[in-house]
């Protein structure tokens, strides 16, 4: 039975359709639209007519797409810059109109859970605890083992949110520390998902074209990550956009999400990291 999930995050908007075969979750398509949900917000938190028309015809298009592929099923998610919306309940009537199921705007905490039963799955081979950080464009989620259960939190720091709010760069950092309640196990490997993380990897990779088997699995050294923050911040969007594997419509915003993932590994104590290709969207059709 193929089942569709459409995700609206603040930066992309994301398809996925899916179905089990022999008792494992098989991708039958995928598609990314840089919609921008979360464009210029402001203070008053209101996401705007514009980037709201781009992803209610994103979702319009996805949910077609889905019909397509025979999908008997939808589910319609939203995260960071929904969550934060004074106008919440417009952007829920606009895009349920479109989408024609209910739109479920996901707590941090739930996302997070989601975040890591899509990215962790593949890694259970490597016979550790597994940490996954989700950098979105609105926030960033943490997961990880605890003696008692499994520990989620999510923080306001995404990299649109950063690109609007350069101010809040010098305290990234201090900002991540909310994500952390506790030291992590011993051992753990962290795993990053999420467009800046995958898109990190495709330029370190060099690839002229987007290949998620390429990246998915792949490591990268703190000092990769570092060396890559340091050129990001310091080249204009013009240069960042001739890069091999960068995105353009996301050039703008790579240097913002590549220094959270430098922070975080900081604050983690992280000499690596592995790039996952799976994340929420991934959790969610397991999840369903």
């Amino acid at each position: 039975m193929r089942k569709a999930v459409i995700d609206m995050g603040t930066n992309s908007t994301r398809l996925a359709v899916a179905e089990l075969v022999d008792g494992q979750l098989q991708m039958i398509y995928t598609e990314v639209a840089e919609t921008r949900l979360g464009e210029g917000m402001g203070a008053e938190r209101l996401i705007r007519p514009v980037p709201l028309g781009r992803n209610v015809e994103a979702v319009q298009r996805f949910v077609k797409k889905a019909q397509e592929l025979h999908a008997v099923s939808l589910r319609v998610t939203a995260t960071s810059a929904v969550r934060d919306a004074g106008n919440q309940d417009e952007v829920q009537q606009a895009i349920e109109k479109v989408a024609g199921v209910p739109l479920e705007v996901l707590p941090g905490a739930v996302e997070a859970r989601l975040s890591y039963l899509g990215a962790s799955g593949d890694f259970a081979y490597l016979n550790r605890p597994l940490a996954v950080l989700d950098i979105g464009g609105g926030s960033t989620e943490l997961v990880y083992p605890r003696p008692d259960g499994i520990h989620g939190a999510s923080v306001n720091v995404g990299a649109v949110r950063l690109l609007e709010h350069p101010e809040l760069c010098r305290n990234v950092r201090e900002l991540l520390q909310g994500l952390q309640e506790d030291a992590l196990p011993q051992d753990c490997a962290l795993i990053a998902v999420g467009g800046t993380n995958t898109c990190l990897m495709a330029m370190e990779l060099g690839l002229t074209h987007y290949d998620g088997s390429r990246i998915h699995g792949q490591t990268m050294a703190k000092e990769r990550v570092d060396a890559w923050c340091e050129t990001l911040m310091r080249m204009s969007q013009s240069q960042r956009e001739q890069i091999p594997g960068m995105k353009a419509k996301r050039a703008d915003i790579m240097p913002y999400g590549v220094l959270i993932l430098q922070q975080a590994m900081e604050l983690l104590h992280m000499p690596q990291v592995i790039i996952s290709d799976k994340g929420l969207v991934y959790g969610l059709l397991l999840d369903a």
